[in-house]
């Protein structure tokens, strides 16, 4: 009587049970998490005064005297917490897809998205006090204020994108390891992880790629979901 060998069950593939179209919703709004937050990076960087020069406190003053920069700060506030809502339900699908390295995918996450967020309300509640409060007068005394929560809110993003490194090292070495995510995705997100420990000399700079890097991502989990990958 022969007697049958025992065969080892073959370890699933991660991700390989899935839903067909459970990751198709989350990258969308992937996407638009990051085009969002490019939208409202960029114009911000535009429209914003100049406090760092010797006329810096006149041009900050004039600035926020201006109806139209207030209403457009504003604006871009609620674009870029807008944002950060829709990466939230991006990062849950990511996270998914990290396997073992879910947690540190999730706290790198949510560190960045909390730490966005209080820097975007940071630099705007000035404009925004200004904007709806009839006491409240934009002067020389005042501005000093704005230029003050200015260094705040560039101090959140750099806090931000060193919980972003988080993610992306995570990232990066779930796609080296795993077939769950491309690896030249996770190789992209490990450049920007690297320039992120730069700090506050790469922060304008990283904030912007971490936009673009959202955007590619939420387009490979959209493209892989029709199929289950």
């Amino acid at each position: 009587m022969t007697i049958p060998t025992p065969t080892s069950p073959t370890a699933p593939q991660l991700g390989a049970d899935e839903p067909p179209r459970r990751n198709l919703w989350p990258g969308i709004a992937g996407i638009a998490s990051g085009v969002l937050m490019l939208v409202a990076l960029i114009v911000g960087y535009g429209n914003s005064p100049d406090y760092d020069g010797s006329d810096g406190l006149r041009d900050t003053v004039a600035f926020y005297r201006d109806g139209g920069n207030l209403d457009l700060t504003e604006a871009m506030t609620l674009v870029m917490l807008a944002a950060t809502l829709l990466f939230l339900w991006f990062l849950a699908a990511l996270a998914r897809l990290a396997g073992t390295r879910s947690n540190l995918v999730l706290v790198g996450g949510t560190a960045f998205v909390v730490l966005v967020m209080i820097a975007t309300i940071a630099g705007a509640v000035y404009a925004i006090s200004a904007n709806h409060t009839e006491t409240f007068l934009v002067g020389p005394g005042t501005a000093m204020v704005a230029m003050l929560l200015m260094d705040v809110s560039y101090a959140g993003f750099v806090a931000a994108m060193v919980a972003a490194a988080v993610l992306l090292f995570a990232v990066w070495r779930v796609s080296v390891t795993t077939r769950s995510l491309p690896a030249w995705l996770g190789w992209f997100g490990f450049v920007i992880a690297v320039l992120c420990l730069a700090g506050p000399f790469s922060a304008w700079l990283t904030v912007l790629l971490m936009a673009v890097w959202t955007v590619v991502a939420g387009v490979v989990l959209v493209v892989r979901s029709p199929s289950g990958e």
